[in-house]
């Protein structure tokens, strides 16, 4: 006997679509800036307009696209200066609150996760060529986790909705290998002030990272040595 599959509900159907189209900026595979055919867009992910939509304007409340009356939606652009300078102030503040609360919360497990991480991290900066992509899924990784350890699930949210924009920002401008063992010699000096329960140093250490990933995203440095 056949058994019919029960149809997605319209929520089901718009988180579905939201993953997909989330998943393909963040790839770069809807970049920067293009404008978004709706008519085109809903044949291409087999959905109607409604629940494409609902997708749509929850990405926008990301900043992820934008809507424009009379004009539909564009990827937004990448940040400007001013732009990448505001964003990480906003990650500062919620990143550094985080981790104050994370210090005396983080298990014997999680540190050992995340010393795995850097670990891997140094792996992939000792190549020639980087991989960009894999370097940037790790880094997100360990960020993540050292929030999370703060147990509280509304500024993982807000830190998450956050540095999906700098995630954007690596993947488009690239990462050189002396940048990428700059930034993990940064984490590892992260890591050995939230093992030591350092809170003072821990906040430092993080406020340090993020000068570090504003000068290489906005490019002031070059990623040659010295």
């Amino acid at each position: 006997m056949n058994r019919q599959a029960t149809p997605l509900s319209r929520d089901a159907l718009a988180d579905r679509v939201y993953g997909l189209l989330r998943s393909r900026i963040i790839d770069l595979q809807l970049p920067p800036g293009e404008r978004l055919n709706i008519d085109r867009l809903a044949q291409d992910v087999g959905v109607s307009h409604t629940p494409l939509r609902e997708a749509l304007n929850r990405l926008a409340s990301e900043r992820l696209v934008s809507a424009e009356p009379y004009r539909g939606f564009t990827v937004t652009p990448l940040l400007d200066e001013t732009g990448l300078r505001q964003l990480l102030d906003g990650r500062e503040v919620i990143e550094c609150g985080a981790l104050e609360r994370a210090a005396d919360q983080i298990t014997a497990a999680e540190l050992t996760e995340l010393d795995a991480i850097t670990g891997q991290l140094d792996e992939l900066a000792a190549a020639d060529e980087l991989d960009v992509r894999e370097f940037n899924e790790l880094d997100a990784r360990f960020h993540r986790l050292t929030v999370a350890a703060c147990r509280n699930p509304f500024l993982l949210d807000a830190y998450d909705d956050l540095k999906v924009h700098a995630q954007l920002a690596r993947l488009y401008q690239g990462r050189s290998v002396v940048q990428a063992r700059r930034a993990n010699d940064e984490h590892r000096r992260f890591l050995e002030a939230l093992r030591g329960g350092d809170v003072a140093g821990l906040l430092a250490a993080a406020r340090d990272h993020i000068n570090g990933v504003y000068r290489r995203l906005a490019s002031e440095d070059t990623g040659e040595d010295g």
